[in-house]
């Protein structure tokens, strides 16, 4: 079992404490932890290395989303032939070693399965995020057993079509003949379009009830509403997915239906929150995604 750990940061300062916990809990089982620096203060840079003494560290040079920084571990983990599989691993997900334990099992043991994921849980250990994830007509996630809570019921498997995109592991394989993340996506529906190329590569998507993972978001104060530039990403990375994927038509009815109905609803939504700057970004993304722009804004997200 030689699986490479990789998780992102960005001066996080106010996760480490808990990131160095969850560490602690899986560590055992991993043959390689890798951490990407998508840029960072000095500060902080020593700050993670004092905690993080057996791991690989790079720091980037420049922000390259959560796309550009997941290729820098990921091709780093592939210069070790010895690395057989590859758990992207946000920093902020909790998950033990048993869980990672089956993870590895079920992805060895069928030749075809290139991804696999465990239910992924909110905070609070019980209420299911995701167990697994489709994708929709136009390419949107629709996450399955959402908002569920964990029950024994639950099938032991499921095979679906995409899964989050900070939990899941991959065999060396998948990445050597499917190719790196669409640096071009920057952030957001990165996955569902690199989750698309598998498939199209001929190999199963799985999700576990064995294994079990949380997401335990930190926000320091003043920064949990101010990700105005989210929008833009996701609206545009939408549009630009379906584009590749599906079609042009279809992607035209979803910036129809995204500019007029649900920009309306959403935009008086803004308003109501007092985060006004969330409605050009939001536009924005649109006009760039159905245009087929793929420029970025390189800056920090709250």
């Amino acid at each position: 079992m030689k699986i490479a750990a990789l998780s992102l940061t960005m001066n996080d300062y106010h996760v480490v404490d808990q990131w160095v916990k969850f560490y602690e809990d899986h560590k055992d089982v991993l043959y390689k932890h890798i951490i990407v620096h998508n840029t960072a203060n000095k500060d902080y840079e020593d700050l993670i290395a004092s905690k993080f003494t057996d791991s690989v560290i790079i720091t980037r040079e420049t922000n390259g989303g959560t796309t550009g920084a997941y290729n820098t571990g990921i091709k780093e983990a592939l210069k070790d032939p010895e690395v057989d599989a590859i758990l992207l691993l946000a920093h902020d997900c909790k998950i033990s070693s048993s869980s990672i334990k089956e993870l590895y099992k079920l992805l060895l043991s069928d030749k075809s399965i290139g991804a696999v994921a465990p239910i992924l849980l909110e905070n609070d250990d019980k209420t299911i995020v995701a167990y697994g994830e489709n994708l929709t007509k136009d390419t949107g996630l629709d996450r399955l057993y959402h908002n569920q809570l964990l029950s024994p019921n639950l099938p032991e498997t499921v095979e679906c079509e995409c899964l989050p995109g900070g939990m899941n592991m991959m065999k060396r394989e998948v990445y050597e003949k499917v190719g790196l993340q669409d640096e071009s996506l920057f952030m957001y529906c990165d996955e569902n379009e690199y989750f698309l190329r598998i498939a199209k590569a001929g190999y199963k998507i799985m999700a576990t009830s064995k294994a079990l993972s949380s997401h335990c978001h930190i926000y320091t104060e003043g920064t949990k509403n101010d990700n105005s530039l989210a929008w833009f990403y996701i609206n545009r990375n939408h549009l630009l997915v379906c584009r590749q994927y599906r079609s042009f038509k279809m992607a035209l009815v979803l910036f129809l239906k995204q500019f007029f109905y649900a920009g309306v609803k959403q935009s008086f939504g803004f308003i109501i929150d007092k985060t006004p700057k969330k409605i050009y970004y939001y536009y924005l993304g649109l006009i760039h995604g159905i245009l087929g722009i793929r420029n970025n804004f390189v800056k920090k997200l709250g």
